[in-house]
């Protein structure tokens, strides 16, 4: 009996090693941290850098711990608030970068998400067709317009931080009968950036979240501006827009516009604000994007 109870003790121990050992295979290994990457790192270096030659600052450190996350950048300002400067070099699900957000507001932190553009094929010029992604369309509506990009590679910063729009973009359809018509696109934008004055960091709240951001201009909201003050000028010119031959008053009147700020706003943002302001419909869109083709050719 006393025989049998050791032996069985035995093979209890012998089981529970094995499984204890199996267990410690198996444990998923900690994925490599992010931050080890050279683009990562450097950017990093920037706004460790740069941040303080624009702000007030009581404190400031990199990957600095704050609950269960560890921020890229940690600011505090001299007016008290705290900033997490949030670098993404990769891909990242919007729930991740949404709960991120979360957990760092819980912890009275002002939250700017800044992408390294070169990861996304992302440069500080006018793009159509481009497809945007689940995390950029999440951060136009919590930015109010823009997302914020950097564009760094091994070899260095190429582009200084700056915002970008993305505007609807119309592409040329077919029906049925082989009728060619213009209809706006659900998945694929036009990427308009533009720039900040400097790195002064402002606060706001929106969408239930305390965020922080740039001195920088809604991109939709300068061209709606110059737009409606072109149409307000417009009429102290129009005499002398009349004597064009070969255009209609409202083609000439899209032909300036398109020529003047297109090379800042590019087509389809022009068509949306002008649509917006209901100077054109659909069926403009046509001799637009002829009129924009012509003149890029012909710059």
């Amino acid at each position: 009996m006393r025989f049998r109870e050791i032996l069985g003790f035995k093979n209890i121990v012998v089981n529970y090693l094995v499984i204890l050992s199996v267990e410690i295979m198996i444990e998923p290994k900690p994925k490599k941290n992010e931050a080890e990457s050279f683009e990562h790192l450097r950017i990093k270096d920037h706004f460790y850098t740069f941040l303080p030659l624009d702000n007030k600052v009581e404190f400031l450190k990199k990957e600095y711990p704050i609950g269960d996350r560890i921020a890229d950048i940690y600011c505090k300002l001299s007016t008290g608030k705290k900033i997490v400067v949030e670098i993404q070099h990769s891909m990242i699900l919007v729930k991740d970068l949404i709960q991120r957000t979360r957990e760092y507001n819980e912890n009275n932190c002002y939250v700017l998400w800044v992408f390294n553009g070169s990861s996304f094929e992302r440069y500080p010029k006018i793009e159509d067709k481009v497809r945007i992604l689940g995390f950029e369309k999440r951060c136009q509506l919590l930015y109010r317009g823009r997302v914020y990009y950097i564009n760094m590679t091994k070899s260095g910063i190429h582009s200084p931080v700056y915002p970008a729009h993305f505007a609807n973009y119309y592409e040329l359809k077919y029906s049925k009968s082989e009728f060619q018509y213009y209809h706006r696109s659900l998945t694929k934008k036009s990427f308009i950036p533009s720039f900040i004055p400097s790195l002064k960091i402002k606060t706001f709240k929106n969408m239930g979240f305390n965020l922080a951001g740039f001195y920088d201009d809604n991109v939709r909201n300068s061209c709606l501006d110059e737009i409606t003050q072109f149409l307000k000028n417009y009429n102290a010119i129009e005499k002398e827009v009349k004597k064009i031959k070969k255009m209609s008053p409202n083609q000439k009147m899209l032909y300036l516009i398109i020529g003047i700020y297109s090379h800042k706003y590019g087509l389809n943002l022009l068509f949306n604000i002008l649509n917006y302001l209901k100077v054109v419909t659909k069926k403009d869109y046509r001799y637009m994007s002829t009129i924009y083709r012509y003149l890029t050719k012909k710059g």
